[in-house]
């Protein structure tokens, strides 16, 4: 376990994991990297991130690499960084994401990269998280579902537009992807969901 553990001005990724079970973030904090904020790597299951910040860095805020499964995500704040809040790609799935805060990042709050149905981050689950004002540098979207994902429930969560950045839609699910469940999120600001064709 790392516990309040600051790393500032780093020339790569703040934090990083692979091939590990278990690992433990709580109240760490990430800023003015030059790379990711936290990154769980390759084979990291039942990882957790919880009451952590990521801020100012050059990419992603979190990001989930490959086979980043059964993790708990919880209580974090993420803004200001030069790539997503959050970008799950390579077979990340079953992971929950509860109550974070993803704002004022330079493209989308939640990010799910271009992968095949095979590799897809399927099976993930955000709950009571707010993602506002994303797109500082580019039109994006709260959440971004690309790729052939599928099985993806976003609800009770706030997703919003107010006077910065250009997030233009709440949720955008890509042409391939499917089984998307949106329930009672709160959305404003924005087109709320839209299914590209």
């Amino acid at each position: 376990m790392s516990k309040n553990v600051q790393v500032n001005d780093y020339n790569g990724d703040s934090f990083s994991w692979q091939i590990t079970e278990n690992t433990t973030l709580r109240g760490c904090e990430s800023s003015n990297g030059g790379g990711l904020g936290f990154h769980p790597g390759t084979g990291s299951d039942r990882s957790i991130i919880e009451n952590c910040i990521s801020h100012h860095n050059k990419k992603d805020g979190i990001y989930l690499c490959w086979r980043v499964q059964h993790g708990i995500f919880r209580n974090n704040t993420l803004y200001a960084n030069g790539g997503n809040g959050i970008s799950i790609g390579h077979q990340d799935t079953d992971n929950v994401f509860e109550n974070n805060r993803m704002y004022e990042n330079a493209h989308h709050g939640v990010f799910f990269r271009n992968e095949s149905e095979k590799n897809s981050g399927h099976r993930n689950t955000f709950t009571n998280n707010t993602i506002e004002n994303n797109g500082m540098k580019r039109e994006s979207c709260g959440f971004y579902i690309g790729g052939e994902t599928h099985d993806i429930t976003i609800t009770n969560n706030i997703i919003r537009s107010t006077s910065k950045g250009n997030q233009s839609t709440a949720i955008m699910v890509g042409k391939q992807s499917s089984r998307v469940i949106a329930t009672d999120n709160k959305i404003s600001g924005s087109k709320e969901f839209v299914q590209e064709k």
